[in-house]
């Protein structure tokens, strides 16, 4: 079959949606599928994925991108695919493409498009700002839109799809397709950027994988001063966490030889920085959620994840001991992390938990499986009994 996936960003642009297209693109070519992605040009040094032909297009989501898009593709896309990852603030416009929308709803007549909703829409929330209300009204008039120009949508947690659904046209089906790891914990598809990072393991390691954006960094500032006051362990941000460790250790400089970062690294080197680690803290605003691609991928590794729950939260995570929930406030974060750090039996249960969710919902053979509607082979079940 041949797919054609739209993209507003693929490497070496970095991100999530970017890494997950490059490996999604990368797993259908595997199973001799004809793949091209169309993403709009960031450098034109793009990474090579034998059987996959990257189109660059113009690098603004404007008009002469979608001229160039239309000409591009072929007239008659009945007899492939068009998948579009869809994140409404991907497209530029101030995260208000709607003629990104438009093209879609005037291609459903000649084109198969399917669609992957990574988000769907910014949140209504009491007392935001007018400006952010009308952004929310605007993603889901978008998401109107474009849920009636696919005949497939897909996304990858329950609250996602419960407001597809609102939106979506009568008997219209919305599938999960959960997210899988960006970063490969394989020794053979690791990417080597170039850092020379190196820590001296003097004791236990608690990493955390993110971006650091400014509200993950608020939710450390609250919680690790309590960390590190109640453990010897070192921590790894893996990730660009420069920034982050030098403003805190401004507040705090007593920890100011036990924080280390790797700094920025590409999702394919990540993974000997993660499993490195003796215990990962994943913090988000919402909860630890299947929509956050740093939380997939550190369930992944086979460390032991500490996180909290929050509106994002779905039952499949907080079930079968695959996480360890602490409570939301730095004491509860604190004191499970100490636990886990001294009870290697328990954390190595936990972690080994963690991975079989993974495998056995997250896993990127699982996704291909769905696209192409097939059941998953049992590549991950024979992972996951090698490693139990």
């Amino acid at each position: 079959m041949e797919w054609h996936i739209i993209s507003g960003d693929y490497p070496p642009k970095p991100g999530g949606v970017s890494d997950y297209t490059y490996r999604l693109a990368q797993a259908l070519a595997r199973a001799d599928e004809d793949v091209h992605v169309w993403t709009a040009a960031y450098r034109d040094d793009v990474p090579f994925i034998k059987g996959v032909e990257v189109h660059l297009l113009p690098s603004r989501f404007g008009l002469p991108w979608l001229r160039a898009l239309s000409r591009g593709l072929p007239e008659n896309g009945r007899e492939g695919t068009i998948l579009v990852q869809y994140v409404p603030h991907m497209y530029g416009w101030k995260a208000m493409n709607l003629a990104f929308c438009f093209w879609m709803a005037l291609q459903k007549k000649k084109r198969k498009i399917w669609v992957m909703f990574h988000e769907v829409a910014f949140p209504f929330m009491s007392g935001q700002p007018l400006k952010h209300s009308l952004l929310a009204a605007v993603h889901r008039v978008m998401a109107w839109i474009v849920l009636r120009s696919a005949s497939k949508s897909f996304t990858s947690i329950d609250s996602y799809r419960t407001l597809l659904l609102r939106l979506a046209p009568p008997r219209a089906s919305v599938g999960f397709m959960r997210l899988f790891s960006n970063v490969p914990y394989n020794s053979s598809l690791n990417d080597p950027d170039g850092c020379q990072f190196e820590m001296v393991k003097t004791g236990p390691t608690l990493g955390m994988f993110s971006s650091f954006g400014s509200d993950i960094c608020a939710l450390l500032d609250a919680n690790l001063p309590d960390v590190l006051e109640n453990s010897s362990a070192n921590v790894l941000l893996v990730g660009p966490g420069a920034n982050f460790i030098q403003k805190f250790t401004q507040r705090f400089p007593q920890f100011k030889d036990r924080l280390f970062t790797t700094g920025r690294v590409s999702a394919l080197s990540a993974g000997s920085y993660i499993q490195s680690c003796d215990v990962l803290l994943q913090l988000y605003p919402d909860g630890a959620s299947g929509a956050r691609g740093t939380f997939v991928a550190a369930l992944a590794s086979g460390v032991p994840v500490v996180t909290t729950a929050g509106p994002q939260t779905e039952a499949l995570l907080i079930s079968g001991g695959a996480i360890a929930l602490a409570e939301n406030n730095p004491k509860s974060i604190a004191t499970l992390i100490q636990h886990l750090l001294t009870d290697t039996v328990r954390a190595r249960r936990i972690g080994a938990a963690g991975q079989r969710l993974y495998e056995n919902h997250f896993d990127i053979d699982i996704a291909v499986a769905t696209l192409l509607g097939k059941k998953p082979t049992k590549t991950a079940l024979r992972r996951v009994a090698r490693s139990a």
